[in-house]
């Protein structure tokens, strides 16, 4: 039994990725957006997701284009003042990723009751945002600095618009993380946005990361979702939940509902 069981009462779960609107300061936010307008439509996002049967739901500032290594202090206090109000009388589990600060993450995840963060946390990548040298110690010492050691730390593998500077394979690279950084989980990314890893990596990472449960970062589909399951502990999942299979689109209830009821026949 893994955390999973815990937080989410499954032990092969899929969580929504929910993007904010864009927020103050980013480049795409409408001037005259009130806060109250993202707040309604951030309450109204999670709960098609709740009502729609999803276990869990990652939160993140995906449509603050282009994206900052280190966001301003506007971002997380914005953000915890969002999710405050939007989740009131819902219960469905949260998380929270920032692009690309995993500190900002953590105390958000503190002040709203986040029960993770998914973030890259470690390693040095060169990519769209430049260089990025990361160090879990870091996020494992704030974390515990604010009381926070609740807050479960998801690992993205292979993350977006960056590529690794080293050349370790991915099992190594998961064995030294394992032993390293003490990651609760991992999510591993497909090669592009929104193509699947392969099944053999998805059984590979999870065989190397044992205990630690292993997710797909991107890529499950109706199609493919009971072969996912088969080799991992869930995924992450975001287009095929929205209207018309949209990603600037709302989250569709009936969809999500749909994709449930096929999630469950391979539980």
């Amino acid at each position: 039994m893994t955390w999973f069981n815990e937080v989410f009462h499954k032990e092969k779960v899929i969580i929504a990725s929910m993007y904010l609107p864009p927020l103050p300061g980013s480049p795409d936010y409408q001037k005259g957006t009130s806060l109250q307008q993202i707040i309604d439509y951030t309450h109204a996002e999670l709960q098609a997701l709740e009502e729609g049967g999803m276990d869990g739901v990652n939160i993140g500032n995906q449509q603050d284009w282009p994206y900052q290594v280190g966001v301003g202090p506007e971002t997380p206090a914005l953000i915890s003042k969002i999710l405050a109000e939007a989740t009131r009388g819902l219960a469905i589990p949260i998380g929270i990723s920032i692009f690309w600060d995993d500190l900002a993450a953590i105390a958000i995840a503190k002040a709203v009751d986040a029960k993770f963060v998914r973030g890259v946390f470690r390693g040095a990548y060169a990519g769209e945002m430049g260089l990025m040298s990361l160090n879990a110690a870091d996020a494992v010492r704030f974390r515990k600095s604010i009381d926070a050691e609740d807050v479960k730390f998801m690992f993205m593998l292979r993350p977006i618009l960056c590529k690794a500077i080293t050349d370790r394979d991915l099992q190594a690279d998961v064995k030294d993380a394992l032993w390293a950084s003490k990651p609760d989980a991992f999510a591993l990314s497909g090669p592009l946005p929104g193509e699947s890893p392969s099944m053999e990596e998805l059984k590979m990472v999870k065989q190397a990361g044992k205990p630690c449960p292993v997710i797909t970062n991107n890529g499950a589909t109706p199609e493919n979702i009971g072969e996912v399951l088969s080799a991992c502990d869930g995924a992450v999942v975001a287009t095929h939940l929205r209207k018309n299979k949209k990603a600037s689109n709302p989250f569709d209830r009936d969809k999500v509902r749909e994709f449930m009821d096929i999630v469950e026949k391979f539980r």
